[in-house]
């Protein structure tokens, strides 16, 4: 099981793919828990949760844990699993209702960034995090 999570085939440009994906959950983890006016608190409490603000925390302490392990490349197959998720919520209950509301382009628009970083995190989970990572190392000690 350890060996299948750790595989990642020998590429070196995948570095960048993880940069790219990492660099954008760190950045957005760490710019909702430095300004909480910019969350969107009413956005959860229009979904009937209570607590909003500390769901917005906690989805933000995970962009930013897994987006570190992401750019580390430590473990990155299980860092994109919570970030789809995320991702796809944020697409599927935030961005989707415009579908209907504008229409087709403007949705696609708006949801431009978060379609990369899903596929990003799909790319990544499928060849893992590449030869710069701390996976590489760990599956190169264990071979």
């Amino acid at each position: 099981m350890k060996n299948s999570i750790l595989s990642t085939e020998p590429q070196k440009t995948t570095l960048l793919i993880r940069f790219m994906v990492g660099f954008y959950f760190l950045a957005g983890g760490v710019i909702k828990l430095s300004y909480p006016e910019l969350q969107d608190t009413g956005f959860f409490q229009n979904l009937g949760f209570i607590s909003a603000g500390a769901i917005v925390s906690v989805i933000s302490l995970i962009e930013i844990i897994c987006g570190l392990m992401i750019i580390a490349g430590l473990f990155t197959r299980i860092a994109v699993i919570p970030l789809l998720l995320t991702i796809s919520f944020t697409v599927l209950i935030g961005k989707f209702p415009i579908l209907f509301e504008e229409g087709f382009w403007m949705m696609a628009h708006i949801s431009r960034i978060d379609f990369a970083m899903f596929f990003g995190c799909v790319f990544l989970f499928i060849t893992g995090s590449g030869f710069w990572s701390l996976d590489w190392k760990m599956q190169a000690k264990e071979a």
